[in-house]
């Protein structure tokens, strides 16, 4: 009878031990696979896809002027430009690709490969400040939202050189260190909070309008609600607001050449346009965007609505999360969040030019209501458990919903980062590059070469003239709103140039009209992709 209980107890210890070991690969495995998507995502045809445009163009100009000019400004062939891209970006992106560039060269690549450590950086970050909110299961379901949704378009923007990824990261890291201390924390710890949400503005203007209006708001909900001391509220929002303050006059008085008020004056033109458009067909545009397809397959809002009901009521669903000050507190952080998200999408709709990058950091705050509204309803997405509850009669319904809702959750996230793996794979080399390559070969550099394809002004070292930055925003109106044609405010052959480059912003917002191309006497000499060079008879 010994010798019996020994012999099983023996194989029962094997059979642990072979299961342990089973569990240990494929966790070993889980992590590959991820880190293989991870470094596809992030590195895989890095230079072609996506293609270098517009914003990313005139970005670059900054950073490739302070190395070969030693001046942080935009540049074209009468001289330095000391607002526009430099406010479109901040120095936290300038300044990092300005030193790869020291380093290694200039380059689209060395640029984009600061942007993917940005991106990485990101995504950790707002897996961690998930994690401290929602837990393990849901922060991973965060960071699969956040590299999916096509939406949000994570993987996109943070391949290339603009700010609103690099502006998440920030924002997660000043959020991920005043929650985590919350009420333990010490007015440095305060204060170091208020720095990273301050370089969150500074790198992206934008985010300002956002994060100032959520911060406002998280001190009116401790008044009237959460009764904490109100250090830990006023030292991150001033902090904030001083540190934008300061970027603000440091590029007031020592970036532009001119007085202050003179400054001032370019920098508020500059920075208007879209931001305050107020268009009743924009406002159904934008709507449109955020109840489609796109919003995570339709649940956007559903999950929104669930989370608001889940913050605001006293006792029901995951009430084990409540039953302790450390849950309570993680409570009024989501409560937090959510108002970030409310202020950004409500802005989108009602005031922006309806660009859904201008909701990105909202998006990318509801992916964490979106994973809680599914772990509240899938059993923290435990699909043995809800198996289970199928078995009895009296949890039938709600088992085979919460399965069903976890096969609606990795349509969300499988079949978008599909098409976005698709679509990396088979990018296309971007004519840019090869564009420029035809300019180092057809133009002489000391040709002057009107365009306004920024891009070309860093792939190359030709003489460009770009028209004015006070242009930008008068093509928003025109696009958007219907007002007077760029073509019509502007005289391109004013400056008689040798050569004319069209590319596909100036195509869209058609300020060189092919008649007069073919009226001053430009005809087309090479055409490659979307650019087409005229040459002055």
């Amino acid at each position: 009878m010994a010798t019996s209980t020994a012999s099983t107890t023996s194989t029962t210890a094997q059979l642990l031990d072979a299961s342990g070991r089973s569990a240990g690969w494929l966790k070993v495995a889980t992590a590959l696979g991820v880190g293989l998507i991870l470094l596809f995502f992030f590195f895989y045809n890095l230079t072609d896809y996506p293609k270098t445009w517009f914003d990313e163009g005139s970005h670059l100009h900054v950073p490739k002027a302070l190395v070969t000019m030693g001046v942080y400004a935009d540049y074209s062939s009468e001289g330095l430009r000391h607002f526009g891209p430099t406010i479109g970006v901040g120095p936290t992106v300038m300044l990092p690709i300005a030193g790869m560039f020291q380093v290694t060269g200039i380059g689209l690549l060395q640029a984009r490969l600061v942007m993917v450590a940005y991106l990485a950086i990101a995504l950790v970050l707002m897996g961690l400040l998930a994690r401290h909110l929602l837990g393990v299961r849901a922060a991973w379901i965060v960071a699969a939202l956040l590299l999916t949704s096509p939406a949000i378009d994570m993987v996109e923007f943070g391949r290339q050189v603009l700010g609103e990824v690099p502006g998440l990261a920030f924002m997660a890291a000043g959020f991920l260190l005043w929650f985590v201390r919350w009420r333990r924390a010490r007015w440095w710890e305060l204060a170091l909070a208020g720095l990273l949400l301050g370089l969150s503005v500074v790198t992206k203007y934008q985010y300002l309008l956002v994060l100032g209006s959520a911060l406002l708001l998280a001190w009116g909900l401790n008044l009237i609600f959460f009764k904490l001391p109100q250090r830990m509220f006023l030292i991150p929002g001033i902090v904030t607001g001083l540190i934008f303050g300061a970027w603000q006059i440091f590029s007031l008085i020592y970036l532009g050449p001119a007085t202050i008020s003179e400054n001032l004056a370019t920098l508020r033109e500059v920075s208007a346009g879209a931001a305050a458009v107020f268009s009743q067909t924009l406002m159904l545009r934008a709507l449109e965007e955020l109840f489609s397809a796109k919003s995570f397959l339709w649940m956007l809002f559903p999950a929104l609505l669930y989370s608001l009901y889940w913050l605001v009521r006293p006792h029901g669903v995951m009430a084990e999360m409540r039953s302790s000050a450390s849950n309570q507190d993680r409570r009024y952080q989501l409560a937090i969040l959510y108002g970030l998200v409310i202020i950004n999408l409500v802005w989108y709709v009602v005031a922006s030019v309806s660009w859904l990058r201008y909701a990105f950091v909202g998006l990318a705050f509801a992916t964490f209501f979106v994973a809680l509204t599914f772990a509240n309803l899938t059993a923290n997405f435990n699909s043995r458990r809800l198996w289970q509850a199928t078995k009895e009669r009296s949890q039938r319904v709600r088992g085979y919903a919460g399965l069903a809702l976890l096969l609606l959750l990795a349509a969300i996230i499988v079949a978008p980062g599909v098409r976005l793996a698709l679509r990396i794979a088979t990018a296309p080399p971007d004519d840019s590059a090869q564009m420029a390559q035809v300019m180092n070969a057809v133009a002489p550099l000391d040709a002057l070469v009107e365009t306004w394809e920024p891009p070309m002004g860093f792939l190359t070292d030709h003489r460009y003239h770009y028209p004015p930055q006070l242009l930008l925003n008068r093509t928003v109106r025109q696009k958007w709103l219907g007002e007077t044609t760029v073509s019509d405010l502007y005289d391109f052959a004013a400056l008689d140039p040798e050569y004319v480059l069209v590319g596909e912003f100036s195509r869209w917002v058609d300020v060189y009209p092919q008649e007069r191309l073919a009226a001053e006497g430009y005809r087309l000499v090479e055409s490659l992709g979307q650019y087409e060079l005229y040459q002055r008879q």
